[in-house]
């Protein structure tokens, strides 16, 4: 009987704090990005197999730079003709990521490479690295290098705006 006076509490509090669909959306109209590209939301749209929950979490992974959790939407989109669209879009962003790398740490050259343009800051940095032009379609510079963290190579990309003064710094490995 002293099991059950335990467990049901942590049960319920377990329930009380997961998170569900609605959370999800609140979370997506507050632009709360960093709540949404987390491991409860990724458990929600595993669990529930939503394809617009796995959708709103790599999107705001995306706007995050975390770019490496965008596998599991990637491989989870497949059932409509938008999910794959979707995933292919996701795909070709975390290839580019992954060719820039190659190309910064190992020195493969890359310049033949094309892929499909994306509104997105690294598909952009990737597209003009490939034809080794550093000025984005914002007027803006960029700045790309390697930088060794506690053994991990990353990519890092400054951002300049018109003006040269630094505006972001985005890490990616």
């Amino acid at each position: 009987m002293k099991r059950f006076f335990f467990i049901f509490p942590l049960l319920f509090g377990i329930k009380l704090f997961a998170v569900n669909v609605e959370d999800v959306m609140n979370w997506n109209e507050l632009g709360q990005y960093n709540r949404i590209c987390s491991n409860s939301v990724r458990d929600l749209f595993i669990k529930e197999q939503n394809d617009s929950i796995a959708n709103l979490y790599a999107k705001a992974c995306l706007k995050m730079d975390k770019i490496n959790d965008l596998i599991i939407p990637i491989v989870m989109l497949y059932k409509t003709k938008d999910a794959r669209e979707n995933a292919a879009l996701y795909s070709t962003i975390l290839f580019q990521k992954k060719l820039l790398y190659l190309s910064l740490i190992d020195g493969v050259n890359i310049s033949n490479v094309r892929t499909p343009k994306i509104d997105y800051i690294l598909s952009e940095v990737f597209d003009k690295y490939v034809k080794n032009d550093f000025k984005l379609k914002s007027g803006k510079k960029c700045e790309l290098f390697i930088k060794n963290d506690d053994g991990i190579k990353k990519i890092v990309l400054l951002l300049y705006n018109k003006d040269n003064k630094l505006e972001s710094i985005k890490t990616y490995w």
